[in-house]
């Protein structure tokens, strides 16, 4: 459990000048925390969380945020930096999470945790941040920051730091032993001798009796008291006391602020949260002035590139703290930033923007032109006036980049399949958001046509665009896509697929028989069986000429000419029949008649042709 553990004998304390015929001042209630009821009720620095369900909040009740779950009837636990909650079967604190039903107390500070199960001879002790387990330890002991407290032989208080194992004994009464929570700063209140000692030193042990609900907070105990709080200042020599309230006398309805400050907070007599500030304590006998300056624990600008031009950074500072020397607490940040338009242009100067000095939130936001790139850099002051040096900077860039083309293809020049497939990849440093494809066809015998836009196929989710060649219709398309702040890529270059024109498409002349193959395209093939028989067709539009033909053993040559003039000339002699598609010179573009020619008396097999209006 994580009440202080001590004989259950209300104050009046001894040493103390309260008596019933003059009760300690009443110095009436907190500070309310408007917006939400309170079952229980814990607090760490400006953070307050109330259950349940469980709920915080840091700007004392402007905005609250649900933590989840419930806390179970439990109290809430708040030391430092991490919350402890019971959510049905579950305890959960800082990534670890232990049965509900065992026991599991959060140290003051917030560092170590430790954790038993019902009659076990020894309770766990971890590491919050770390998740790590560190040590065995029989109750009853004590976690402060990083130290475990527990009287190892009458009339020894020993202190064992986890992390270096160095341990530090004070000297107390035989009968004292120390319970969870009865070690804070720089004071341990124990059970067995009803005595507050000085685990810092050097000053004299007090006599005080509290009961079984007190809390240790940094430098004093609070307990229920009917309706009231009553509070016993621990530096005071002579214990003095205030009351508080009234509160809700039914279940847990208070807890001392976790961060070490001098605070307690609690659920009225309506189940409202409010804070009291004890701002009449006695000064630590020896304390020292605040002197360190906040400590950076985390920052986030977000992704390195965003998809978008609103950015963001959030950042997190702790105030270190120190017994001797107690935090004041974060007062307020300032913050700067550096920008460059582009990746090739140098960062500006620092602008420490006004409107961002003195910042009392955690967090800013702008909005930046595509492809700006913004660093941020944040310091934190606290409220003695010690200014933390700038963080390092976080920065994060509005994508001004276009998708760039990595893959794209569309199979042979010269289509000779059923179907054909064009296809395109991109890449993008946020992601591709959409494509633009056009195309442009050319039919046998004519030049290409204009560029054609279909509707679906432009802000289109496709990497793939798949057709049914026609038989001499030359194919081209282009590609291009965007990403999801506009930013544009240029156009591909174009691909091109051309079906060949069948060998039926030509008119024969001289010893030319038609003739059918299983290695064909379409199935048919034109032999030219005597020197100088020929194929012609009448009007051929074309930049390269592409002769599909079946060569192999005994076959012959031919010259091919375009518009009257010879573009070339193709044997077709292998040792092993197949079909073969020849690509000729490329020409200027060529509107004319086509011929192809034999030049020998070995037979000369023709599958087809194809025109390339583009190379």
């Amino acid at each position: 459990m994580a009440a202080v553990v001590c004989a259950a004998v209300l104050l009046p304390l001894s040493g103390s000048s309260a008596s019933a015929a003059d009760p300690p001042p009443h110095l009436g209630e907190g500070v309310l925390v408007p917006g939400r009821s309170a079952v229980d009720v814990g607090m760490s620095g400006a953070r307050v969380v109330v259950s349940d369900p469980v709920y915080e909040t840091t700007n004392n009740g402007s905005t609250w945020t649900a933590v989840g779950g419930s806390n179970s009837g439990k109290p809430l636990q708040v030391e430092g930096g991490a919350l402890l909650t019971f959510d049905g079967t579950t305890a959960k604190v800082g990534g670890l999470t232990f049965p509900a039903a065992d026991e599991v107390v959060l140290g003051k500070g917030g560092k170590l945790v430790s954790h038993r199960t019902p009659s076990a001879a020894t309770a766990e002790v971890y590491d919050v941040a770390t998740k790590t387990k560190l040590a065995d330890y029989a109750p009853p002991f004590a976690l402060a920051g990083d130290t475990v407290w527990k009287v190892t032989e009458p009339g020894h208080l020993d202190g064992k730091s986890l992390p270096t194992g160095d341990v530090k004994t004070v000297l107390v009464a035989s009968t004292c032993t120390v319970g969870p929570g009865a070690v804070n700063g720089r004071w341990a209140v124990l059970s067995g001798c009803n005595q507050v000692v000085d685990v810092v030193g050097p000053q004299p042990p007090r006599n005080l009796s509290v009961a079984a609900d007190a809390q240790l907070g940094n430098g004093f105990t609070v307990q229920s008291s009917g309706a009231d709080l009553l509070v016993a200042d621990l530096n005071d020599p002579a214990l003095g006391q205030r009351r508080y309230g009234p509160i809700r006398t039914t279940g847990p309805s208070f807890r001392a602020d976790g961060s070490g400050l001098a605070k307690i907070a609690y659920a009225d007599a309506a189940a409202k949260p409010r804070v009291i500030t004890l701002n009449w304590l006695t000064a630590d006998p020896q304390e020292h002035p605040d002197t360190v300056a906040p400590v950076l624990t985390s920052a986030t600008a977000g992704d390195r590139i965003r998809d978008n031009n609103s950015l963001s950074f959030e950042w997190v500072y702790d105030d270190p703290q120190d017994p001797n020397s107690p935090a004041t607490g974060v007062d307020s940040y300032d913050l700067r930033i550096q920008q460059r338009p582009n990746r090739t242009s140098p960062y500006s100067a620092w602008n420490q923007v006004p409107g961002w000095q003195g910042l009392k939130t955690t967090g800013a936001s702008l909005t930046a032109p595509i492809g700006t790139d913004t660093c941020w850099q944040v310091r934190a002051r606290d409220y003695a006036g010690n200014v933390s040096a700038w963080s390092a900077s976080y920065c994060s860039e509005v994508d001004g980049t276009a998708p760039s083309l990595q893959t794209w293809r569309i199979g042979d020049r010269v289509q000779l399949g059923g179907s054909a497939t064009v296809r395109w990849a991109y890449k993008d440093d946020t992601g591709i958001a959409s494509y633009d494809v056009v195309y442009k066809t050319a039919a046998s015998g004519v030049a290409f046509g204009k560029w054609i836009y279909p509707a679906n196929w432009q802000g289109a989710n496709i990497t793939g665009i798949t057709w049914v060649p026609r038989l001499g219709w030359d194919e081209c398309f282009m590609v291009r896509a965007r990403d999801y702040l506009g930013n544009l890529s240029a156009w591909s270059a174009p691909l091109c697929s051309v079906a060949p024109d069948d060998d039926r498409a030509f008119t024969a002349t001289g010893t030319v028989s038609r003739a059918t193959s299983t290695l064909a395209f379409q199935g048919t093939t034109s032999v030219l069986k005597a020197n100088g028989a020929y194929l012609t067709k009448a009007t051929a539009a074309g930049q390269r000429i592409a002769l599909v033909a079946i060569h192999g053993p005994g076959q012959g040559r031919v010259d091919i000419y375009h518009a009257t003039i010879k573009i070339g000339t193709v044997s077709l002699a292998a040792t092993v029949s197949s079909r073969v598609v020849t690509y000729l010179p490329a020409t200027v573009f060529r509107t004319g008649p086509l011929k192809i020619v034999s030049t020998s008396t070995a037979p000369a097999t023709i599958d087809g042709i194809a025109f390339l209006r583009a190379p």
